[in-house]
């Protein structure tokens, strides 16, 4: 199956800065803003972006000694000064490593020793935990710079702080952001016309597998110059400087920070989601596109003390997470004057589908692929389906994803034969629609965040003086319109004893997990005892058969 829509040109040894220089599809002009936080008021036009990361840029190569290829990692809240970082660190030929600050120190330690960075950005909400992760990883140095922008005055390039510990012995250096940004000297935009962009990694995102262990998703300059054209190309009319919106989810999700400096839209930059929050700034900066996903759709149908007629000016609804229900697309159609609601398809290795807006009557699906984007249905054996039949989606194109940083056995289980697999279930219609039935990984997805693995809250639950065995599945909760985590488990001798009440011992194995995991991936779907974990004779664990996930697919095909 190949993309109905046209395939865009794409250069093969342009770096992102480039591209962003070369290539300005929508005129856009010098002093429009494109960027703005919440918690700080500072704004970024068109033309700062550009001049303020070649200052920086220079900095990293002059200050830091950040070379091409030399790795950088973020792990803050959304700010302008994350965004101004990233471009600068692709500018200067770095690979800016992106970090979910929602990640324990233990999940970050584990990021570090992956990517090994010569330098890490954290702000006062991270750096503890980035200074914890640092000290229980395996890098001997590390410099330091921390991003925290909420004393600094309005539209002040001032943001940074260093918070710095000598107790913290493995940090040999740590340097002001003001000083790496206040550079009189610009660095030119990455020039790769000597090497290609196929092979030259920007951008590192982190991803979890089914066992658990995030892995370093490579996405190189020629992969995102890829997914950033075939976005435009499947829908020109859309995706152009007209869009303002706000971005609740981390710039770890880098689509934003690079698709608003290149077509020019502008972006409110959200610190911390809350419901009310995001509708208050939505009316606020009089947003037409309203970004979210499904359990914030559900949630929106609730009373959240905010009136949404203040969002008159909303005209597109972009949904991701889960298949919106009919009672919930209804809701948004009523409240929003009948504004198309579309939704997509992708992953941290690529980006696959998405509706356009006159496609919005297509309910249920997640439309066609994007442009230079191919795929294949297969079956267990890895045979090509019949048109309309269900089966594993295989992937090709040039967004696809590099490989896996320092992983070349996961990088080699990605791929058959030059097609990435997707894990997923899916089936094309004749019209080319593609209709997602359900993830044949294990991967929960809790309100969008996808990488919640069950062996990881097993691995916990399992280490549990009263636990003997235990299995994780996604059980749905309706009422927020998410999946959340619930496990089973089988209980010691110790665990059921008659002088034990069952019910206690199950809420002390919750709150024992619980407070070893983020917030997100806490047992919201409780504890429950069974005599027997379903298992395969090799021992797998068959999640299938776990009376929430069967009772999930009974509802399903209701």
């Amino acid at each position: 199956y190949r993309s109905v829509y046209a395939s865009p040109h794409l250069p093969t040894s342009v770096s992102i800065s480039q591209y962003l220089e070369e290539y300005n599809p929508n005129n856009i002009e010098s002093q429009k803003v494109i960027f703005e936080d919440d918690w700080t008021g500072k704004r970024l036009t068109y033309s700062d972006l550009r001049d303020e990361s070649a200052k920086g840029a220079f900095g990293l190569r002059k200050l830091l000694s950040v070379e091409e290829e030399g790795v950088v990692c973020i792990c803050a809240p959304n700010s302008v000064n994350v965004v101004l970082l990233i471009h600068a660190i692709l500018r200067c030929g770095g690979t800016a490593v992106l970090i979910n600050p929602l990640n324990t120190s233990h999940k970050i330690a584990h990021c570090l020793n992956i990517s090994r960075p010569q330098l890490r950005a954290a702000d006062s909400s991270t750096w503890l935990a980035m200074l914890s992760a640092v000290q229980n990883s395996a890098m001997k140095e590390l410099k330091a710079l921390s991003i925290d922008t909420y004393h600094c005055p309005v539209n002040s390039f001032n943001p940074l702080e260093v918070f710095y510990s000598p107790s913290y012995a493995n940090i040999s250096r740590s340097i002001s952001f003001p000083e790496l940004f206040s550079q009189t000297h610009k660095l030119p935009a990455l020039n790769l016309s000597n090497r290609g962009s196929r092979d030259c990694t920007a951008v590192v995102c982190f991803n979890l597998g089914t066992t658990g262990k995030p892995k370093g998703v490579e996405l190189s300059h020629y992969n995102i110059v890829a997914s950033m054209a075939g976005i435009r190309s499947t829908d020109p009319t859309f995706w152009n400087g007209n869009i303002r919106g706000v971005f609740f989810a981390p710039l770890c999700h880098i689509c934003v920070a690079l698709m608003g400096a290149w077509l020019g839209y502008y972006t409110m930059l959200m610190k911390q989601y809350s419901l009310k929050g995001l509708l208050k700034l939505s009316a606020q900066i009089e947003a037409n596109a309203l970004q979210i996903l499904t359990s914030i759709a559900v949630a929106m149908t609730k009373d959240h003390g905010f009136d949404l007629s203040s969002l008159r000016k909303v005209k597109f609804i972009m949904c991701s997470g889960a298949i919106l229900l009919p009672k919930i697309i209804e809701f948004l159609h009523k409240s929003f004057s009948s504004a198309p609601i579309f939704q997509g398809y992708g992953m941290t290795e690529t980006n696959i589908s998405t509706l356009r807006p006159e496609e919005a009557h297509m309910v249920g699906s997640v439309d066609r692929l994007f442009a230079n984007v191919e795929a294949r249905i297969v079956d267990d054996d890895m045979n090509d389906g019949e048109c309309g039949k269900e089966g594993e989606m295989l992937i090709r194109g040039p967004s696809i994803f590099r490989r896996y940083m320092n992983d070349p056995v996961a990088t080699q289980q990605a791929f058959h034969d030059g097609w990435m697999r997707t894990g997923d279930i899916l089936r094309i219609a004749k019209n080319g629609f593609l209709y997602l039935t359900e993830r044949k990984k294990e991967l929960i997805k809790y309100k969008g965040i996808d990488d919640l693995a069950p062996a990881e809250l097993e691995n916990i639950l399992n280490s549990h003086p009263q636990v003997k065995e235990s299995a994780v599945c996604a059980a749905w909760d309706e009422a927020q319109g998410t999946e959340i985590p619930i496990a089973y488990v089988v209980l010691t001798d110790t665990g059921k004893s008659p002088t034990r009440d069952v019910e206690d011992t199950l809420a002390a194995i919750k709150d024992y997990i619980d407070t070893k995991v983020s917030p997100y991936k806490r047992l919201r779907g409780g504890v429950v005892a069974i005599e027997e974990i379903p298992e395969t004779r090799s021992g797998k664990i068959l999640r299938r058969l776990l009376p929430a996930r069967m009772a999930r697919e009974r509802h399903s095909k209701l």
